[in-house]
This record gives structure tokens, C-alpha cells and sequence, in this order.
């Protein structure tokens, strides 16, 4: 067992539950519950001169952490963090390594977020899935996935996407879809959105639910947000925050021994 010292930082309750099993493995590991840089935050730093940092789920709000409190190769796990966020510490000779783009953890994570829009369709429309048609915006890793739960509890699934490849592979898992172009309109049904930009326009008045499962700032263009839509961030922490993670420390694990 090694001796490096690990400092997990964020309010995702994924990210205190993934402290607590690297501490259950042996590894000296800390839980620091905040999603901006602190005093308190750069005290920890300077005391305990940890090894590795797992930073939060979203890009750290306000100033980053100052590059003089970390010491020499320290390694940083990131969720979402711009370039431009992440540049200093790469020029100061520290490693920078996405979570959020480790390939199994991302199926893992899509495997969660879509059981977990199960449970709050439920509990948002106390409707049946059953006999629904859902049309879902994009199919990759959390498209494919939602589309898969949703059929196998008896909806019908129509895919809306670009790309000739997820439309083909669509059709041939049975799936009815639709080429998504810049005009597209859909004014009423249950809509979900993977698309991770925003392309979307509705009008204030539209009918159409919209579950939004993409990344913040969401699907929809500058425009006030109509009454039936729902943006759902972070839905594993949320939902199965014990089960994301193990997801996230096996992401970890795997990162590390590279």
C-alpha cells in the first residue's frame, strides 16, 4: 500500500463516498466539502501536501486553487474544467487528468444517469413509461443507454441526431428516428435531450417536456426556459451516490496505475 496522500474536494456526495472508499482500502485519504477555493481550503493544502487531488464533479466557482500551495507532482483529477483552468497548473509541471473522459467510468456514469432519469420521470409526472413515446436528442453513451431503459419498460423510442452513424445504428436496434437539422421543430410529447450544446429553441408557450440530461448550460439557445422544461445535473451523485462512487474510484484506480 503506498504512502501518497489523497484529497478529495467537492459537495457531490459521490465525492465523499469515494473518499471513504479509498480510506476503506487503506489509503490515506481526506474529504474536504466545498466546491470553491477557500482559507480553510488552502490551510488543508499546506498541511497536508497531498499527493493526489480529486477536484470537483464542475469546474471549481471563483479564483483556482494557487499553484504555490501544491507541491512538486502533484497529480490533479478533474471533472469539468476548462483549458484555460487547468493551463497553470499543467505549465507548473503538474499532472492533469479528466475523470470525466476515462472511457469505462463514462459508461458506468451514462449506465446511472439513465436509471436515475427513471426514477425522476416518475416522480416528477407520476406517469407510467410504459406505452410513452420518448424522443431522445443524440446517441451517444447516455443516449444509447436512456434509449435502451425507456424501451425495455415498453416505450416507444424515436432518435433524433446528426450523425448519419447514430442515426444508422439507431434504426437497426429498432429505433424510429429523425435527422436532426437546424429548423427542427417538435411543439409537444416527452423530449430528452443528450446533446451537451445548446441548439434547442422553443417557444415560452411550447407544450413539449423537455428532461435535459446534458451538461450545464443545457440544450435550449438564449431564451426564456418554457414552463415544461427540466434540466437534470448530476443525477448519479444524486441518486445512487454510493454506486457513482465506486464508479468514480475505479476511474481512479485505473488513471493512477497508468
Amino acid at each position: 500500500m503506498t504512502n501518497e496522500k489523497w484529497l478529495f474536494i467537492g459537495t457531490d456526495e459521490r465525492i465523499a463516498a469515494c473518499s471513504e472508499i479509498f480510506k476503506g482500502k487503506g489509503y490515506h485519504s481526506t474529504h474536504f466539502r466545498t466546491d470553491h477555493y477557500t482559507e480553510p481550503l488552502g490551510d488543508l493544502l499546506l498541511e497536508l501536501e497531498p499527493d493526489h487531488i480529486v477536484l470537483p464533479i464542475l469546474q471549481m466557482q471563483g479564483s483556482p486553487i494557487p499553484v504555490g500551495q501544491l507541491t512538486k507532482g502533484t497529480r490533479l483529477y478533474t471533472g469539468v474544467a476548462s483549458e484555460q483552468w487547468t493551463r497553470p497548473f499543467e505549465e507548473a509541471g503538474h499532472t492533469v487528468l479528466s475523470y470525466l473522459k476515462e472511457e469505462q467510468f463514462i459508461w458506468e456514469n451514462a449506465r446511472l444517469t439513465a436509471e436515475a432519469f427513471v426514477h425522476e420521470y416518475y416522480r416528477r409526472t407520476k406517469r407510467s413509461i410504459a406505452g410513452k413515446h420518448f424522443y431522445v436528442a443524440g446517441f451517444g453513451r447516455v443516449g444509447k443507454l436512456t434509449t435502451h431503459v425507456l424501451s425495455s419498460l415498453g416505450a416507444q423510442i424515436t432518435v433524433i441526431a446528426r450523425s448519419e452513424t447514430q442515426l444508422g445504428e439507431a434504426a437497426t436496434l429498432g429505433y424510429e428516428t429523425m435527422v436532426l437539422s437546424d429548423t427542427f421543430q417538435l411543439h409537444q410529447g416527452e423530449f430528452i435531450n443528450t446533446i451537451p450544446v445548446q441548439w434547442l429553441s422553443v417557444s415560452p408557450d411550447s407544450r413539449l417536456h423537455i428532461f435535459d440530461l446534458a451538461s450545464a448550460p443545457g440544450c435550449l439557445k438564449k431564451s426564456p426556459a418554457p414552463e415544461y422544461y427540466t434540466i437534470l445535473l448530476g443525477l448519479p451523485g444524486k441518486h445512487f451516490p454510493e454506486d457513482a462512487a465506486m464508479a468514480l474510484a475505479g476511474a481512479l484506480g485505473r488513471m493512477y496505475r497508468k
